[in-house]
């Protein structure tokens, strides 16, 4: 693969049901939405960024916010999270494509470049950062937090995985297929080591599945001195936090 810039999808909807509308809800003072494409494009590898969600009315804000914007958005599939991401890439004749999910809005745009540098050097069809989301890897490897992951994948391995991955599980978390079969994909793992290495913090979840999860976020940008800071320092400024409410626990 030549290419050296690549297009990032982000998966996001309104109608979550455990946090219906986190998408933009306030993050730093802006929607979330924004404040996760504002990093994500501080990619030196990411050309642009396309919003896809789904049909359900409920996304209508969403689409309307991204117009509003001047940011590309698809609908398709509600429910066949997998098929929507083939009808997106479809759409735009990507040839290869990262994948960011829509609550995860501290994915930091160094990883995004490193993984995308080894999509290109290894050839690969899938290159993810490695989290505790993939169980069955070696407990022994470093592994980053969840809430931070990165996926960048080629065109052709996201229509062979829709054709072959028919259980509802791989249609709902869309590459899971691919990372659970590396004998039919050339598959590439990011571990959290080397330049990376104070990022091997499994226990820890950035992702925003809950209004508790959206606060804890709320807590470590007021201690940001940019909304560009890397995962270390991100992880730095919880640990100060967590360590703060201990103390005052044990007060």
């Amino acid at each position: 693969m030549k290419e050296t810039k690549l297009t990032a999808v982000i998966a996001a909807r309104m109608n979550s049901s455990r946090f219906p509308g986190k998408t933009l809800e306030d993050l730093c003072g802006v929607p979330m939405l924004e404040f996760q494409i504002n990093r994500i494009l501080k990619s030196k590898y990411v050309e642009k960024v396309i919003v896809i969600t789904g049909r359900s009315p409920e996304n209508n804000q969403l689409e309307s916010w991204c117009r509003k914007k001047s940011i590309e958005i698809f609908r398709g599939s509600d429910e066949d999270v997998l098929l929507r991401i083939c009808q997106a890439v479809e759409n735009y004749s990507l040839e290869g494509f990262v994948e960011i999910l829509g609550d995860n809005p501290f994915v930091d745009p160094r990883i995004i470049d490193c993984c995308i540098e080894q999509y290109i050097k290894y050839g690969s069809d899938y290159v993810a950062t490695l989290t505790n989301e993939y169980p069955e890897s070696d407990p022994k490897l470093c592994k980053f937090p969840i809430g931070v992951r990165v996926q960048v994948l080629k065109a052709n391995a996201i229509f062979k995985c829709s054709k072959l991955a028919k259980k509802q599980k791989y249609r709902e978390h869309a590459t899971s297929f691919i990372a659970e079969n590396p004998d039919m994909f050339k598959t590439t793992f990011l571990e959290a080591k080397n330049s990376f290495k104070r990022c091997c913090r499994p226990e820890l979840t950035f992702a925003v599945n809950e209004q508790k999860n959206l606060e804890l976020l709320n807590l470590i940008c007021l201690r940001m001195t940019t909304k560009y800071e890397s995962l270390e320092h991100i992880i730095d400024i919880y640990d100060g936090l967590h360590n703060s409410a201990h103390l005052m626990g044990n007060s």
